[in-house]
């Protein structure tokens, strides 16, 4: 390219962006000769552009050029797009609508394939240019809780009896009861132990002698008996069963021989 064409070139270049807004960001392509402006990070699909897509060339390039305009990723190599071609004019190619129908699916962006039809074709690429989804552009989550505190103190100043009900309620901490030790109480009196508990009484200790290494207590081995320890009944028990009949204390056997039992006889007549 000669140098008067470069200046041209770039004259052309800068009364072209004058037209545009300041607010329009350009960025480079795969090829020196071609930029174009950005596009959205996310968009929605089969949505117009807020701003008309725009390619620049700084090589010369007859006016008439068709320009075409590609997307592809990893999962949609070819997507689905609409009024993706222009005509240069002035070394400027300008897509008034152009649409992103395809998705990129979440998380991917498009990569954009910039082709000029010219003698030979010059293609530029630009990598994650937009992403496209169904709903588009959403806003974050970190905003969802705020928004629902926001609508819950409404709701309290809509209702000032229940909201200040709902703080009293809130503020006031329910308290846990805690449980009594209470000492356990017999239901029942206790009917199966009638008579006084008899404690054994302790057996007497030997005395143990002082001198230990030199007593013969040691040496020897005790002998003497202890006495077994006999437990007498009671006086109550003993009155007790002194007091219970004969007909108690015989064997059941001669107690059912003993019974007999009296019919009485009409025809028996004492004389």
């Amino acid at each position: 390219m000669d140098t008067n064409d470069y200046e041209k070139t770039l004259i052309a270049l800068e009364e072209a962006l004058a037209t545009i807004t300041t607010t329009t960001k350009l960025l480079p392509t795969g090829c020196p000769n071609v930029i174009c402006t950005a596009l959205p990070n996310h968009w929605r699909s089969n949505k117009s552009l807020p701003l008309p897509f725009t390619v620049f060339a700084f090589e010369p390039v007859p006016d008439g050029t068709v320009v075409t305009v590609a997307a592809g990723n990893q999962e949609n190599c070819c997507a689905d797009l609409r009024n993706n071609r222009a005509q240069m004019n002035g070394q400027i190619a300008r897509f008034n609508d152009l649409r992103f129908v395809g998705k990129s699916g979440r998380g991917k962006h498009f990569h954009l394939t910039i082709t000029i039809d010219t003698k030979p074709a010059q293609i530029a690429i630009v990598g994650k240019a937009i992403k496209v989804t169904v709903d588009g552009p959403r806003d974050a989550r970190i905003n969802k809780p705020s928004t629902r505190r926001t609508r819950s103190s409404i709701s309290s100043t809509n209702y000032p009896i229940t909201g200040k009900i709902r703080r009293q309620t809130s503020a006031t901490s329910i308290p846990t009861p805690i449980p009594d030790l209470i000492p356990p109480i017999s239901v029942f009196p206790s009917f199966f132990n009638p008579f006084p508990f008899i404690s054994t009484p302790p057996l007497p200790t030997p005395p143990i002698p002082l001198n230990f290494p030199h007593s013969p207590l040691l040496n020897s081995p005790i002998t003497q008996p202890i006495p077994p320890v006999v437990t007498p009944l009671p006086a109550v028990l003993t009155q007790r069963i002194r007091q219970l009949p004969q007909s108690v204390q015989q064997p059941v056997a001669i107690r059912r021989r003993r019974k007999t039992t009296k019919i009485w006889k009409p025809y028996d007549i004492k004389s």
